[in-house]
């Protein structure tokens, strides 16, 4: 039988269909000898050490095909190679690490790992641009320019490894989406060119798959020749899937430029280890501050006691929780969709009940371009007196405690003063 990604107050479960588990005969080919060696078995993976070899090197070791993770993990579902036609796979040894070796509902292997369920066809989120970000993207360049003082700078379509829920499915590990050098060029010439540009977002794929080299000369650019540029940034996911990323080399290359934020993505607290929390301490003493995006999936973290816990380890590593998205309606990605009413329950369930500065905002990435829309319950309410002479305000926290506090909902004129 299939498992079924459920979660308290979820949707129903889908119709099950049967699965296949990969059978050791059925394990791909050893990789060529020119190529590093991949970690093809539980015991040579567990004595893996990331810190043993440069970040490169391990890059090179990820598993690009589920059969590969056939002697690694138990249970690995032998999807339809169709899978592979709309989006590839991609996991460092790192990640692999951290998933479990017998569970299939493992949050990180849900994350990672293909399931049948993106063979299916449900009707709804079959777009691979459900954001209408190539509607918003500048002519010759892979800037997305939508809101009136901040831009999105598409420049990598590459990442250290490929969620199953992503976004930027139509460009991400797809050659026809790779970002030229001469489109980051003319990225550059737009912000350069458009003084009321104060904020740029450097994401992707993910800008930390380039070189030190690279980066230096990107973050460069855009600080010479935009100076009106105040906020400049960058969001990563290679900081969790592979953190022996983060070196003091790159550090002194984000430190050179002023890069005032990196936002990293986590989405369950099983990623948060001591690794991650060592190289994030070398981006703080750099300067950078560090924000936290989530995106709310169903069978991974759409539970109160697991984003509880995810966001207090977060703020306890100096890590400021920011966003917590609904999962977006990418083709293959709604089976990790979580209702809009269980977010607000979820939210609920935060506020008040955590460290404040530990609670994000619950985020709906509006279809086809809308922009990103708060998801907040209703804590205070303005009503119409009954004799039509105003309005009160009732207000609630969060234990479910009420007032009313009808001063909020006047309007008082101040007496002139007489002399």
């Amino acid at each position: 039988m299939p498992h079924v990604l459920e979660a308290p107050h979820a949707e129903a479960p889908m119709a099950e269909v049967p699965v296949t588990f990969i059978k050791p005969q059925d394990a791909a080919p050893a990789p060529c000898s020119t190529t590093p060696r991949k970690l093809l078995s539980w015991d040579e993976l567990q004595a893996y050490d990331p810190e043993s070899e440069p970040w490169q090197k391990q890059f090179s070791r990820r598993y690009t095909h589920h059969t590969e993770l056939m002697g690694v993990l138990h249970k690995v579902e032998d999807v339809n190679h169709t899978v592979y036609d709309k989006f590839a796979i991609s996991v460092t040894p790192y990640m692999a690490q951290l998933m479990d070796r017998d569970d299939p509902n493992c949050p990180i292997r849900l994350q990672y790992l293909p399931s049948f369920h993106e063979q299916t066809n449900p009707g709804f989120a079959t777009m691979l641009d459900e954001l209408g970000e190539e509607r918003d993207t500048i002519p010759g360049t892979s800037v997305v320019h939508r809101y009136p003082r901040r831009v999105l700078f598409l420049v990598s379509n590459t990442c250290a490894a490929l969620c199953r829920f992503c976004t930027r499915k139509r460009m991400v590990s797809q050659p026809s989406g790779s970002v030229h050098k001469d489109e980051i060029e003319a990225s550059i010439d737009y912000i350069a060119s458009n003084k009321h540009i104060e904020d740029v977002l450097l994401s992707g794929g993910d800008p930390l798959t380039f070189t030190d080299e690279r980066l230096d000369e990107i973050l460069g650019a855009i600080r010479s020749r935009a100076p009106h540029v105040r906020f400049l940034r960058i969001g990563s996911r290679m900081v969790v899937q592979l953190p022996t990323r983060i070196t003091p080399e790159l550090c002194a290359v984000l430190e050179k430029h002023r890069v005032q934020m990196v936002n990293i993505h986590i989405n369950h607290h099983k990623e948060i280890t001591p690794l991650l929390r060592q190289r994030v301490k070398m981006l703080q003493k750099a300067g950078i501050m560090m924000g936290l995006q989530s995106v709310c999936l169903k069978g991974v973290n759409d539970s109160v006691e697991v984003m509880r816990e995810l966001f207090m380890q977060a703020i306890e590593m100096g890590v400021r929780p920011y966003y917590v998205y609904s999962t977006d309606m990418v083709e293959g990605a709604h089976h990790f969709i979580v209702p809009h009413r269980r977010m607000l329950e979820l939210y609920e369930g935060l506020r008040g009940w955590i460290s404040g500065p530990a609670v994000p905002t619950f985020i709906v990435d509006g279809l086809g371009g809308l922009g990103k829309l708060p998801i907040i319950p209703s804590y205070v309410r303005e009503e119409a007196l009954p004799d039509g002479s105003g309005t009160t305000i009732h207000c609630r926290n969060y234990a479910g405690k009420t007032v009313e506090m009808p001063g909020l909902g006047q309007h008082f004129s101040l007496p002139s003063q007489s002399n």
